[in-house]
């Protein structure tokens, strides 16, 4: 019998019940609540047994990033509405909507039959574990050179860096095969290692990138939950918010570094002499009590929808859907079809409909609104949710088509739509950029399906070896 949910025992169902029931102890406890009702709803449906786990990656990403806002007031010890008379009715709204966007992901997501970790053994069985690494390894130095280029070619940078989203397709197809075979785990943690280290050397901090497509990997095979597993999950979660805090007190200053102090989001020294730069921040000893501040108030992205509902429509009227027919016409009018096109400037929407005065990109600094505030500030407190749902409908369609229509392998399948979606996993995300991407990530796909998955899955299926040759 193929199990259809994860199995939580005794234990663990008892310390989930403490931990929900212990929101109320907290200063604002009832949002918290709120926050963990939704939030265990739709991991239950969302997260099954050897199932592609990428949008429960996209739920907890959001989850953090509408929650966060209420942690920071109570370290605070502030009341919720404290900077903003709109921030507790931004945090639920915020919660509605994330409701709005995966309901429909459930629904296709739940016409996948129940998958057994035979059925996965078996489809991956089929594939070369060495010829996967091989491509990988490929794909991780051409990739990564191709990434460094693409802001050279503006009008072609949106598709430059779906491209890139290849080097993370041929990492997750060969983590895959690393757990279900049990085979080159130590060439496996040196690539995670090489990948967490380069992060340090992108200015946008991309050391967390391997981390969210490893979790990717290991909720696939998540069957069931102890108290023990529990207890180390809660235990790793205070590890890392002490980790965040420590990188939030040096970020500043390692960027700084980093520039050069040429206000751009580029790295203008050597690996060398970043690494010598970062380990000398870190071994200092930092005495900023602000930094914990700092690190909730960067986690969370409900202030902008709260700022907007403080802006419109008593400054700004609604938009009625011109803000989005923007988004929508900005991302996918190639640059070549109108040359007079503007850069694409974030900044510029968010002070428009939050009054904050923000610096531009000219500054070496982008503000996003965010898509959640992008709906908002187009059809108000109840229309705002149908743009979500219209995006969990794309999301969950082109997801069951990619995962049927890809190939006959199940465990490629899921590398492609890991590598698809896993960009989209942020609140912060603009509109008019979650258009752009995700128009050119699924061109892309249809480019890939159609002239390169089938010569590609010939080249990784394993053929055993004849008896002559043995």
């Amino acid at each position: 019998m193929k199990q259809r949910s994860i199995y939580f025992d005794s234990g663990a169902q008892g310390l989930l019940l403490l931990l929900l029931l212990a929101q109320f102890f907290f200063t604002n406890g009832g949002y918290l609540f709120v926050g963990a009702l939704v939030f265990g709803f739709l991991l239950h449906r969302l997260q099954q047994p050897y199932k592609p786990s990428i949008f429960t990656i996209l739920l907890i990403y959001h989850f953090i990033q509408i929650s966060a806002w209420i942690w920071m007031t109570n370290y605070l010890g502030e009341d919720v509405n404290y900077k903003s008379p709109h921030s507790g009715l931004a945090i639920l709204m915020a919660y509605g909507g994330l409701m709005a966007l995966l309901l429909p992901v459930i629904y296709f997501h739940h016409k996948i039959p129940p998958v057994s970790f035979a059925t996965l053994r078996k489809h991956a069985d089929r594939l070369s574990i060495q010829k996967t690494f091989i491509a990988y390894l490929i794909a991780f130095f051409s990739m990564n050179a191709l990434g460094a280029m693409a802001f050279a070619f503006a009008g072609l940078s949106q598709i430059i860096f779906s491209f890139v989203k290849i080097k993370w397709f041929f990492f997750l197809l060969f983590g895959f095969q690393v757990i279900i075979k049990r085979k080159m785990i130590r060439e496996f943690l040196i690539f995670i290692g090489i990948e967490f280290s380069m992060g340090f050397f992108s200015y946008f901090s991309d050391f967390k990138t391997v981390f969210f497509f490893l979790a990717c990997l290991a909720l696939t095979f998540l069957v069931r939950v102890s108290l023990k597993q529990l207890v180390y999950a809660v235990a790793s979660l205070i590890i890392l918010i002490f980790l965040g805090i420590t990188w939030t007190s040096i970020k500043g200053e390692y960027r700084a570094y980093l520039n050069q102090g040429s206000k751009s989001q580029t790295v203008q020294v050597s690996q060398e002499d970043a690494t010598n730069k970062l380990l000398e921040l870190v071994s200092q000893e930092k005495n900023d009590s602000s930094a914990t501040e700092s690190f909730f108030n960067r986690m969370q992205y409900t202030w902008h929808l709260a700022k907007a509902m403080d802006h419109v429509p008593s400054v700004v009227p609604y938009q009625e859907g011109d803000n989005w027919l923007e988004s929508l016409s900005f991302s996918l009018t190639p640059r070549f079809l109108n040359p007079n096109k503007p850069l694409y400037d974030a900044s510029a929407k968010a002070t428009k409909y939050t009054g904050i005065a923000y610096l531009r990109g000219n500054s070496g600094v982008s503000f996003s609104l965010g898509y959640f505030a992008d709906s908002y500030v187009d059809f108000g407190y109840y229309g705002m949710f149908l743009p979500l749902i219209l995006i969990g409908f794309v999301y969950g369609s082109t997801y069951l088509y990619i995962l049927k229509k890809s190939s006959d392998n199940f465990i490629f399948n899921y590398a492609v739509v890991g590598a698809l979606y896993m960009e989209f996993g942020a609140l912060e995300t603009d509109s008019t950029y979650l258009a752009g991407r995700l128009f050119s990530s699924l061109l892309v796909f249809w480019a890939l399906r159609h002239f390169v998955f089938p010569w590609l899955i010939k080249y990784l299926t394993w053929v055993a070896p004849t008896q002559k040759e043995l």
